[in-house]
């Protein structure tokens, strides 16, 4: 029992809670993002904006929540189920969101992304500060 590593339990109810917060989140940055939207083209906008917000949602639901699972189940105590899988989740995240930040091809949807949003700022702030755009 002194182990660190467990075999994590995936369940159904992790899958639909994965999918209960990255449609919802990727919805609301389509909706309120119309000028990067219109820049990039509505189907090469969400792919980077479903990529960029996977790894976050994916460690919080479907990693933590399946080493928890596993930790439980290998007959650990609440407190230290929550406090290891909080350890894999950070794993997750950090080395996911390197993979589709820096890693080609998946690096080259998210600088799309980056350049539209500096695009958008860059017009903002010219007509804020009144220079030609």
């Amino acid at each position: 029992m002194s182990a660190f590593v467990v075999d994590p339990v995936f369940t159904q109810l992790q899958v639909f809670a994965f999918a209960a917060f990255l449609v919802p989140a990727v919805l609301i940055q389509y909706v309120f993002s119309p000028k990067r939207r219109a820049i990039m083209g509505r189907a090469r906008f969400a792919l980077p904006s479903v990529m960029i917000a996977t790894p976050g949602v994916a460690g919080l639901t479907l990693v933590r929540g399946a080493f928890r699972a596993g930790y439980l189940a290998d007959g650990r105590g609440f407190l230290e189920a929550n406090l290891r899988s909080i350890v894999w989740m950070s794993g997750f995240i950090l080395l996911s969101q390197l993979v589709v930040r820096y890693l080609p091809p998946l690096s080259w949807l998210s600088r799309d992304l980056r350049d539209a949003g500096r695009a958008v700022w860059s017009a903002r702030l010219n007509r804020w500060t009144g220079r030609p755009s």
